[in-house]
Order: C-alpha cells, then structure tokens, then sequence
C-alpha cells in the first residue's frame, strides 16, 4: 500500500513536471523569433498635439485636437464685440472677461483639475499596431496624454517598447521623441534606464525646457514689435502655401509704415490691465494645471515660478507630482541623463536655429530658435550670435573639441554643445512642420555611430529648402528683415495678385 501510495506520489509529480515542460515549451515556441534584418524598430514619440479622444472606446468617441474649432467659431464672434466695447470704455475687467471666454471656447476639452487629473473624460491610445512592419523605415508611434505627468507617460511608455521588441523580435529599439517627446523619454531614462535603447534621437526637443514657457510661468508676458513682424515672416517661410505667403510682404508694411508698432503698443495696454485675470480665470485652470508643461520650465525659472502661479494649498499635491519629474529628470539633470546613455547607446541630436520664439514674453529679444524653442536649449549648449546676427570676424570657437564646429554663416558655434560631433543643425527649420526621413535613415543605418563627419550629404550644418529637403548651410546672410514702404505696399499687392489667380482664377479657367 505504501509503494502504491508512494507510486502515486512520484507519478503525480512527474506529470506536473511534464506539464510544466509542455508549457515551457509551448511558450517558448509562441515566442517571435530574433529579426536578423538589421534594421532597428523605431519608436517616435510626439509632441503636443498628437490626437486625444473622448469618451475612447465607447460608442461615442470622438478624435480631439489642441484647438476646439468649434467651441472657436462659437465664441469669437460674440467675444470680439464685448472685447471692442470693453476696451473703447476702457473697462478691463470685462475685457479679460472677454479674453478668458475665448480661452475656454477653444481649449475647455483640455482642462485638468487642481490634482493634474483630466476634468474630462480625455485620455490618449498607447497600443500598438498590429499590421506595423518596422522595416523599410517603419515608426510604431507612441500616443500619450500630453496633458499628463511625464513619469506617469514613461511608464506607459516603457511598456510600449517592451510590446514593439516582442513584437519585431528586436532586442533595442530606435527611440526618436520631438519636442515634448524628450521629456518624456527622460522621464523614461531616469527611471528604466538605457537597456532597451541603442539609438537615441531627440528632434527638437524639450529636454532642457523654454525660455518662453519660463517667462510665462513667471507672469512675465511683452510683446515685441521687431520680433511679432518676423515671426509673421517666419511663419510664411517655413509653413506656407497659398495665402499664408501673404504674412511676409505684410509683416514688411506694418513695421515700415509703423502700424506694428501701434498694434503691439495696443495690445500692450491690454495685457498690461487684463493678465493677471486672465492668468487667474483661464490661463491657471486650462494650461498651468498640465503637469506636463512644468517639464518645460527651465531650472533658474522653476521654484518662481511655482511661487507665482501655485501658491494656494489646493495644490501642494499637484506640487509633489511636478517635483517628481524636475528633481529626477527636467531640464537641469537632461544633460546628465543623456551622457548616462552615450556609455550604452548611439546619442544623435537634431536642432534648429533662424527663427525667432513666439512672441509673448520678455529675454526673447534676439533669442534663436525654430519658432519655439531656443536653440542653446535644444542643441544642450551650443553658443548662438542671436537672432539676424552673425559672430564677430575675430571669434573662436568656445569649446575645447579640436574639430571646427562653427557654423559657414557665423551663427551658432557648436564646440560648446554637449555632443559637438553628434550634434546636427538645421537653419529656417519650424518645430512645427518638417520632415526628416532621410537624415534619420541616414542616422540609423550608419554602420559606425554617425558623426557630423561621417557624410558630406549630411554635415553639421544644413538649410531647409522650404518643401522637406535640406541643402550644406552656406556662408550667406539672413532674408531681409524689412523693405521700403512703397516696395512694401507693391510686394503685397504682387502676392495678392498671385494669390487669387492660383485660388479664384485657375479653378475658374479649368471650368470654361
């Protein structure tokens, strides 16, 4: 009886044994096999802007941009007149009544509460796609609320590219963030570290904050005349067809006829009487109140900032949750992060320079950038001449590399920069709107970790053409800041002319 029972024991234990064996096996044969193709899986992950739904899942959802174009239509109209009558009556408080109405008809889908939790049901879709091919220059694109916590999103984040190497049989991915997307792969870095990634490529990224969001953050807000007017040029150059090349001859009429200067002193008075309501009633609960925007307030500005905009109680919460990020990865500790991923990982950063900042706070004066963030930030450290400046014939290079690393036009020295030999700069670039397909394959399919010396086609310094390709940056001047009033008032009438016959009377002519 006990051999019987003991017969019973060991064969009982040899079937979960061979059970389990059977299991082991069965998932290792469900497992992908490793990819030999070479060709790494990249993982892009974007910036503000990239879609949000409502109600996500559910019979009733609904794709959201940044801007309710609705809520926008519905507003502006009545918003307009009770702003005209408010100001011609000089009564402010109703005129920043009329501004934060107009805030919240565009961006109320946005609003996050004083815990940084979204008021709505809004969230974002980080799954993968299943028909995804990584070859041939494949991007499996990372969605996240950009609302949201940077280390909350690194956690979603991190997961995705655990799903991408299964998926692709890939041990490492490729990891390309542009713009808010650097912070969230430092938020990433500073708490998974650099196992998963062999090359990293920030695209005009966040990491070291802006200057302008610093400003801001601090209620610090101007407008500028000289910097409005190029902006609008800026604008034309780099995102414009059609009517929008209108801006530049425009911009060209209000600053020599002097009616910038009058527009912008207007809106001055404006801001000088309405901001601080306007910070208080719209501009705290609708954009302050993202976590994810303090990721950009750079290292000097921050604890002031905090001062000015988060002093009440109600938000010692929200205080702990942004302290998380900028004391274990914001824009004082990125440039630790990124040397900690060099020793394991390709480093290759992209920024871009000629275009001013937007134009709604002071220290922007001269400031270059790609329309947004100033290229010092973006570049982690390269010295610029500033905006329409080149250096003086006599100067050196700042920084010890023995490589030349200024720029043919004078413009930025990236001897100083983090990675001077990894570091690529593209002039008359927007950080809204370019493409980079063919420097990244370029990037990535480099046998030996690229330099600004590996390629002729691809040195340090490059122009954007103005349709997505980019030419060898040459020792050249920056466009005209302005022309004569008459050339002015001529260069627009031309552009208009040209205008409507591209839009009215071609179309007109195809119907005849």
């Amino acid at each position: 009886m006990k051999f019987a029972r003991y017969s019973r024991k060991a064969l009982a234990v040899l079937l979960s044994l061979l059970l389990l064996l059977a299991a082991l096996g069965a998932g290792a044969s469900a497992a992908p096999a490793a990819c030999s193709c070479r060709e790494l899986p990249r993982v892009f992950v974007p910036g503000i802007g990239a879609p949000l739904y409502r109600s996500f899942g559910l019979p009733e959802q609904e794709t959201l941009g940044v801007v309710d174009l609705a809520g926008l239509r519905a507003a502006i109209l009545p918003v307009a007149l009770k702003l005209i009558q408010a100001v011609a009556q000089k009564s402010w408080d109703p005129a920043a009544d009329a501004l934060s109405a107009l805030a919240y008809g565009m961006f109320r889908h946005l609003l996050v509460d004083e815990e940084g939790v979204s008021a709505q049901p809004v969230t974002a879709r980080a799954v993968l796609n299943p028909d995804q091919d990584h070859r041939n220059g494949g991007m499996y694109v990372f969605e996240y609320d950009w609302r949201m916590d940077p280390m909350e999103s690194a956690m979603a984040l991190h997961a995705f590219i655990q799903d991408v190497k299964e998926a692709t049989g890939h041990e490492k991915v490729a990891l390309i963030p542009t713009s808010e997307g650097a912070c969230i792969a430092m938020a990433y870095f500073a708490q998974y570290e650099y196992n998963d990634i062999a090359h990293y490529i920030p695209v005009a990224g966040a990491h070291n904050g802006l200057t302008m969001v610093g400003e801001l953050f601090n209620r610090n807000v101007e407008l500028s005349a000289d910097i409005t007017a190029e902006y609008m040029r800026s604008i034309a150059r780099t995102m414009g067809e059609g009517a929008i090349r209108l801006l530049i001859p425009l911009a060209d009429l209000l600053e020599q006829s002097g009616l910038v200067d009058l527009l912008v002193r207007a809106l001055s008075v404006l801001l000088d009487n309405c901001a601080d309501k306007v910070f208080d009633d719209a501009l705290i609960p609708l954009f302050v109140q993202w976590p994810a925007l303090w990721a950009f307030v750079p290292d000097e500005y921050y604890e002031s900032a905090k001062t000015a905009l988060l002093g009440d109680a109600k938000y010692d919460n929200f205080k702990v949750m942004i302290d998380a990020y900028h004391y274990a990865a914001g824009p004082g500790l990125a440039d630790g992060l990124l040397l900690e991923a060099s020793k394991t990982a390709r480093v290759s950063i992209m920024a871009c320079y000629g275009l001013p900042s937007q134009p709604f706070a002071p220290n922007l004066r001269g400031v270059d950038a790609d329309g947004l963030i100033d290229t010092a930030r973006e570049s982690s450290g390269a010295v610029t001449a500033g905006l329409w400046s080149t250096f003086p014939a006599d100067y050196t290079q700042q920084g010890a590399d023995c490589h030349g690393h200024i720029s043919p036009d004078r413009r930025v020295d990236a001897s100083t920069c983090l990675f001077p030999d990894q570091t690529w700069f593209f002039k008359y670039t927007s950080h809204f709107d370019c493409i980079y397909e063919n420097f990244l394959d370029f990037l990535i399919y480099s046998e030996t970790p690229p330099t600004v010396f590996t390629s002729g086609d691809w040195p340090q310094f490059l122009t954007h053409n103005g349709d997505g390709t980019f030419r060898p940056t040459a020792p050249e001047e920056a466009p005209a800041r302005g022309m004569t009033l008459l050339r002015s008032i001529w260069s627009l009438i031309i552009a208009a002319l040209r205008v409507a016959w591209v839009q009215i009377f071609e179309p007109l002519q195809s119907k005849i």
